[in-house]
């Protein structure tokens, strides 16, 4: 039977979507102190050519080398971070919805969290009230892993003193979440999910573009290549989690 449960926390847990819109601006206002023949729509078109045709989940760095060179990147770049970081809790709001999901899976699931986060993030989680349910906290800055390393899930299983096939992993990413965790045996669910499924609002015009930007192109959206990446259940609500474990569950113990 299913024991552990673990959790992704961006795009699961957390919407990624305004701090990524956040960092493209700075990247464009970057971009912009060298060079002004770039538009915002330009660069976004970089964005989704990256992922659509080379599934590229570092596209924003990808992008920002193509127009400033690595040097000058260097330079920006830990200004970009910090200002991210100082402001996470913000930029990275919480998905109401996932709320109950957590609120019901605890009741019956020892539950866990596997992500490339700052530390940071477990103080925005308590703020939230979640942190308490979670029992490990798998935040890759303090771990010092990040995913896809199978490495870092099995660093989880050890910490839950768990089996492989007593655990899911639930994750937004085929590349980052269901393939590392289903190489070690482990059960998965991807979490897909729409712009409009998250209903987060743009807070200006920029963000209403990047959002559309999504919309075309997404890493949380691009398809399994092949078996590696096929999750067990695929979740495009976050009401269909609950559903989705409970048939996990059920297969188990059949």
């Amino acid at each position: 039977m299913l024991k552990w449960i673990f959790f992704d926390v961006g795009n699961v847990i957390l919407n990624d979507d305004p701090a990524m819109a956040l960092l493209y601006r700075k990247i464009y206002e970057t971009i912009q102190r060298e060079r002004d023949d770039v538009s915002f729509s330009q660069i976004l078109s970089q964005r989704e050519a990256l992922i659509l045709n080379e599934r590229d989940g570092k596209h924003f760095v990808s992008v920002a080398l193509s127009h400033l060179g690595r040097k000058k990147w260097a330079k920006y770049e830990l200004e970009i971070k910090k200002l991210l970081r100082d402001n996470w809790a913000e930029v990275s709001p919480l998905m109401p919805a996932i709320v109950p999901v957590i609120q019901n899976l605890v009741k019956k699931y020892n539950l866990g969290i596997i992500a490339n986060q700052p530390t940071k993030v477990c103080d925005v989680l308590e703020a939230h009230g979640l942190l308490e349910f979670f029992k490990i906290h798998g935040v890759s800055e303090t771990v010092g892993l990040r995913k896809p390393d199978p490495e870092f899930f099995r660093w989880a299983l050890r910490e839950a003193n768990c089996r492989p096939e007593e655990a899911v992993m639930i994750g937004d990413r085929v590349d980052n979440d269901i393939a590392p965790a289903k190489t070690l045996g482990m059960r998965t669910i991807w979490l897909s999910l729409t712009v409009a499924v998250k209903n987060y609002l743009p807070q200006d015009e920029l963000e209403k573009i990047y959002l559309e930007s999504v919309k075309r192109a997404s890493v949380s959206l691009l398809q399994p290549r092949d078996e590696s990446e096929t999750p067990d259940g695929i979740a495009k609500s976050f009401e269909e989690i609950l559903e989705k474990v409970e048939n996990l569950d059920n297969e188990q113990q059949m």
